[in-house]
Formats: C-alpha cells, structure tokens, sequence
C-alpha cells in the first residue's frame, strides 16, 4: 500500500495537496522502514522547498543529451569531436547539443569568448582556461573533473548540468546561476556538495563574499540533502538523520545559516514578547514588585521582568517568590545565555568575515 501511496508524488495534481497531507505522509516514511522511495524524497524535497519540484516537458526530455537515465553519461550517440576535429559554430543564437569534446583542453580552440550559444547534452573536456560566456546556457552537460581557470560566467545558467569533483581557480561564477533538479538531490547529492565545495574555495582565495555567502547557504542546504541518501544507504540511523535535519532546517529558518542576522533579530523580538506574555499569564501573581508582593503583575512589569532575566541583567525591582516562578525563571535565564550565544555568532559571522 505504501508503495501505491508513493506513486500519488509523481501526479501533476499531488502539487495541490493540502499541507496537513504532505506531513502525514512524512510522518508515515519516518514509521516506515522502507519508505524512502523517490517518490517519498521528491514530497520531502518539495515540503522543505515550499515550492514545486521542476517538471520537464517531453520535448525538452526528448532533445539529444539529456541526463534522465544517467547522471553520469550522455544519452545516445553523442558526435565525438577530437584534437584539431570541425567544431559546431558557436556565433549567438546557436545550439551545440549532443556532442563530446574529446581534447583535453579549452583553450583558444574551439573559442576564448562565447556569446548567447546553448550547450544542450555536451561532454566538457577536462581543462577550461581563459574562456568567457555570456548570456549562455548549459542544460544536461558533463563537466566531470574539468578543471576551470580563470574563466569567466556572465548571465550564465546551468540546468542539471553535473560538475561532479569539477575544481575553479580565479572563477567568475554566480553559485545561483546552478540549478539542479529532484533528482540530484534524491540519487546525487554528492554532486551539490562536490561543486558548491569547490565554488567555496575558488570564492575565498578571490574575496568574492557575497558569491561566498550564496555558495555557503547552498552547500549546506545539499549536505542536509545528503542526510537522506546517508540514511538509505544504513551509514546513519534514523535517530541521527532526523536530529541533523532538524538543526540544519533550524539554523536556516532562524538566521539563515548565520547570513541573515536581521531574521533573527526578528526571531527575538516574538520570542520575547511571546516570553512576556507567558510569564504575565503563569507567574503574574507570583512576583514582587519594588519588594512589595501584588495580586497580578502587570502587562509592563512582566515585560520588564523578562527583559531582565532573558539579557541577564538581574535588575532587582521585580523578583520571584514562588517556587515555581523561581523554576520558570531557572530555565529561561538558561535559555537565554544559549540564545545570546547563538544571536552573538550569528552577528560576528555575518560582519566580521
């Protein structure tokens, strides 16, 4: 049964399902020992996502090249084109598909500076150096092991392209330009993690931070993709994959990964007013307020009271006398020295790199 469930994901009309629904299907996988099909990682990928998973067209599928049946290797009879072989023209507006560069190098041959031209089921070669793209797009290529030296990639995009161990010195490359399907993220993920790995250091040695920062935040998005691969394969117990998804998803819903400070920031205003009104209505009538005890404290005081005690402050005008306002207050002035933690990293992360 679970497995005539798993197929409703691969239905245009599953993209409408209610949210209540996706996660009762997730809860479903997680009870499940084998529920971890595609279709199972596809509804997971597409609730952490909040947005549809890409579909392709038949006709673009049926274009030569394309990367459905292997990840690694180009459908059909690519034209293999050697050392010193004819190479398809690449003036703007034409489209190289199906073919295999089998020279070693990209160098002034078969050119330095391309322009608007669509790559479509082409094998890179292994070297690519002193090269310029703009405006082009590379859908179902191969760049596997190529290494890229100061080339350079102006309004570029790479659609399921696999750089899987590709390496970058002096590389002009927008990380946002990369864009892979489901599919990677289900059976591939290593490749994410390979060339965001790569881009990361490329844009450290070049001090190039906000292509960093982008680079960073998707690198750490295929590492928690990566998590589910670990966990079919039995390199980590469920417990385990869980545990890290839950940080991983938490870290980048609070602060962005430690990019986005002011998110937050805005996470700590709700939780203090939300702070702030549970103590006005659990512990309002176990207070002293200037040392004289009050039948209910209020709204003001109570703010004030979680002030002090979330910054640590320890302002002494409104204390505890109950026990179990004293509990109460234990436990958020040890949540709160985490939480300043976490809001100070957070802050040295973003403006000090």
């Amino acid at each position: 049964m679970l497995a005539q469930i798993g197929h409703l994901f691969d239905e245009p009309a599953t993209h409408a399902m209610p949210l209540s629904r996706r996660l009762a299907f997730i809860c479903l996988e997680a009870l499940h020992p084998t529920g971890c099909g595609l279709g199972w990682m596809r509804l997971r990928i597409y609730y952490e996502l909040g947005r549809r998973l890409p579909r392709r067209s038949t006709a673009e599928c049926s274009v030569g090249g394309d990367l459905l049946t292997n990840l690694f290797r180009l459908d059909g009879t690519p034209t293999i084109i050697d050392q010193g072989g004819p190479v398809p023209a690449m003036s703007p507006g034409n489209v190289v598909a199906n073919v295999v560069f089998a020279n070693e190098h990209w160098t002034t041959a078969p050119a330095k500076k391309v322009r608007e031209v669509t790559f479509r089921g082409v094998a890179f070669p292994k070297s690519i150096s002193r090269a310029t793209f703009t405006d082009c797009s590379f859908v179902d290529c191969l760049f596997l092991g190529t290494s890229f030296s100061e080339v350079e990639f102006h309004g570029c995009s790479f659609i399921n392209c696999n750089l899987w161990k590709a390496r970058f010195e002096r590389v002009y490359l927008d990380p946002d330009s990369i864009v892979l399907e489901a599919r990677f993220k289900v059976e591939a993920a290593n490749v994410g993690i390979s060339v965001f790995q790569a881009l990361l250091a490329n844009f450290a040695e070049e001090r190039q931070d906000e292509f960093y920062m982008q680079a960073d935040i998707r690198f750490r998005r295929w590492k928690r993709y990566q998590i589910w691969a670990d966990l079919r394969r039995k390199r980590l117990s469920r417990f385990k994959a869980w545990t890290r998804w839950l940080a991983s998803i938490t870290y980048e819903g609070l602060a962005g990964f430690g990019y986005r400070p002011f998110r937050f920031f805005v996470w700590t205003v709700l939780l203090f007013i939300a702070v702030s009104c549970i103590n006005y209505k659990v512990i309002g009538d176990e207070v002293a307020v200037n040392g004289a005890s009050v039948a209910q404290a209020s709204f003001v005081d109570a703010m004030f009271y979680t002030f002090s005690v979330l910054t640590v402050l320890g302002f002494s005008s409104v204390v505890p006398i109950g026990g179990f306002s004293k509990i109460i207050t234990v436990f958020e002035a040890l949540a709160a020295i985490g939480w300043l933690g976490i809001f100070t990293s957070v802050l040295v992360k973003r403006f000090l790199r």
